[in-house]
């Protein structure tokens, strides 16, 4: 993963310049060669004759068309993790079959050559995510277990690969299948090929196990395997087919994922590989009088112009400061901003202070301890 420093990246066009931050994931990806595909294609085939054989599986007519609609969300945070998000969409299904030609649903260019499926990465801090299994994958519709590939190396980066991903296959009633891949190794569920599956259904944790360049999630959608045409989920503008999501996601989801003090800046360790390490955030909600806290906004699709006011608060709710900020670039898929402004007074009232944002008709809040303060208090208190 590369962080761009902010003189290559932007300067924030508002009251206050940020201290650091900067582009985060720089678009994971993964690119799955006709030969790995022709493979799991057969071995699927394989898999789904002898399950019909065995009557643990129903034949799909080759005249049924493929309309799996209603679509869950094929991600969802583990139990107890607290932030306000933890993904971004890096790339969409390239609907132009010209060679060197790339083209999304929404007619952009969030895609690459060839790339038939959805890229979900983790953020703002994808590898320690992905150790610590913040993220589930589940299951986006009911379905049977047509193939299952696991205990492949999961911390695959850019130009060190994995020789295979980890991945679960789901067959739904009309035919179609469902690609989850880049699993985290040994993270799948117990359930075994043949066995059938709800929407929402765990099937396992984000990795970035096979050809990828970070944690994240290839889901890919096609039809049944004898008609074999991958099928993007989306509806819009260059994609006139119905939205086979149950509720569709806006193409920019423009959202802050985390808002966090800092008792130093969060290091991600320069693009941190061969061997990726978990990042180190250097989080902190505990200071004293004559600290400087480090505040800083986590983004997702965060574009141009877009307005964030930022407010720190006492305990009483008076506003103690207030800045704001927009980005410059066009578009980031994630990307984070840090502040450290006056140090607090020696006269700071302890107790639970707050740091809030506003940002897209969104109000986002985090709470940290002035003083000695049990910060057990602030998760009490139903603050992140």
């Amino acid at each position: 993963m590369a962080v761009l420093g902010l003189a290559a990246t932007c300067a924030f066009a508002a009251t206050s310049v940020p201290d650091g931050g900067g582009s985060l994931q720089n678009s994971p990806h993964d690119e799955l060669s006709p030969a790995f595909r022709a493979r799991i294609d057969t071995e699927l085939a394989r898999n789904v004759a002898e399950l019909v054989q065995a009557g643990r599986l129903s034949a799909t007519p080759p005249w049924l068309t493929p309309q799996q609609g209603g679509l869950a969300w094929p991600l969802r945070p583990a139990n107890g993790y607290a932030d306000y998000g933890y993904h971004g969409i890096s790339n969409f299904v390239d609907l132009n079959a010209g060679a060197g030609q790339t083209l999304d649903w929404n007619c952009g260019a969030r895609t690459y050559d060839g790339h038939a499926g959805i890229d979900i990465f983790l953020t703002p801090f994808p590898w320690l995510m992905m150790d610590q299994g913040s993220v589930d994958i589940v299951a986006a519709a009911p379905g049977t277990i047509i193939g299952k590939i696991d205990g492949n190396d999961d911390r695959s980066c850019p130009n060190h690969f994995s020789d295979d991903w980890n991945a679960v296959y789901v067959q739904h009633a009309d035919g179609s299948v469902a690609w989850y891949g880049h699993m985290k190794k040994f993270s799948q569920t117990g359930q075994p090929v043949g066995a059938t599956v709800a929407a929402g259904d765990y099937l396992g944790k984000v990795g970035s196990a096979g050809f990828s360049t970070g944690p994240h999630l290839h889901f890919e959608l096609h039809s049944s395997l004898a008609g074999y045409a991958i099928q993007e989920p989306f509806s819009g503008a260059c994609n006139a087919a119905a939205s086979l999501w149950a509720e569709q996601r806006p193409y920019y989801d423009s959202a802050i994922v985390k808002l966090a003090t800092h008792a130093a800046p969060p290091d991600y360790h320069g693009d941190n590989c061969p061997d990726p390490v978990d990042e180190t955030p250097n989080l902190s909600d505990q200071f004293y009088p004559g600290d400087a806290p480090i505040f800083a906004a986590y983004y997702r699709d965060q574009l141009a112009g877009q307005v964030t006011t930022f407010r720190v608060l006492r305990p009483d709710g008076s506003v103690f400061d207030t800045w704001s900020g927009s980005s410059d670039a066009a578009h980031y898929a994630a990307s984070y901003w840090y502040w450290t402004r006056s140090p607090l007074p020696a006269a700071a009232p302890e107790g639970l202070w707050r740091f809030v944002a506003e940002y897209e008709g969104q109000t986002y809040e985090h709470a940290f301890a002035v003083g000695d303060v049990d910060v057990d208090m602030i998760f009490a208190d139903g603050f992140d």
